[in-house]
């Protein structure tokens, strides 16, 4: 059965939160992100491959900004992929995962006190979506590899 998946209504990556305390040292390990683990479609390298290279129907969101980019190039090995907003366009996944990877990071910090009562800060890095799209009729595997994919972010 054909499906249509939407960026704008998945959840993008995961927040990470991180606190550096106004006193002692700063330890490198608390600065490693944890990551909930996405159930994510493990195949063989022909049939990944293969699923790869499968045609699927995308556009890329309008966008309420005059100065954003109308027209957006991706590049897969040298070969070049131009999508245009507002538009439906048949393309090959492998050039779709690289929208879905455009994901810019905000970086918030905001001050806390601590169980000791001694002022830190907490850095929040929050992912976010560069080219909101839409996929139309794409097979289950397909919508579960991009959920998987837009999880990572």
């Amino acid at each position: 059965m054909a499906r249509t998946s939407d960026t704008r209504e998945m959840k993008v990556g995961q927040e990470q939160t991180h606190d550096m305390s106004a006193t002692g040292k700063i330890d490198r390990a608390d600065f490693i992100d944890e990551f909930e683990e996405v159930d994510t479609p493990n195949w063989e390298a022909n049939k990944q491959e293969a699923f790869m290279n499968e045609y699927v129907e995308v556009m890329i969101s309008e966008e309420q900004n005059p100065n954003a980019e109308q027209f957006i190039e991706t590049s897969v090995n040298g070969v070049n992929q131009f999508f245009i907003r507002g538009e439906v366009q048949r393309v090959k996944r492998y050039f779709l995962e690289v929208l879905a990877r455009a994901n810019p990071y905000h970086i918030s910090t905001k001050e806390f006190i601590d169980a000791n009562g001694n002022k830190g800060t907490r850095i929040i890095k929050t992912p976010g979506k560069k080219y909101p799209f839409q996929v139309f009729n794409d097979s289950p595997d397909g919508v579960r590899w991009l959920q998987s994919i837009m999880m990572e972010a």
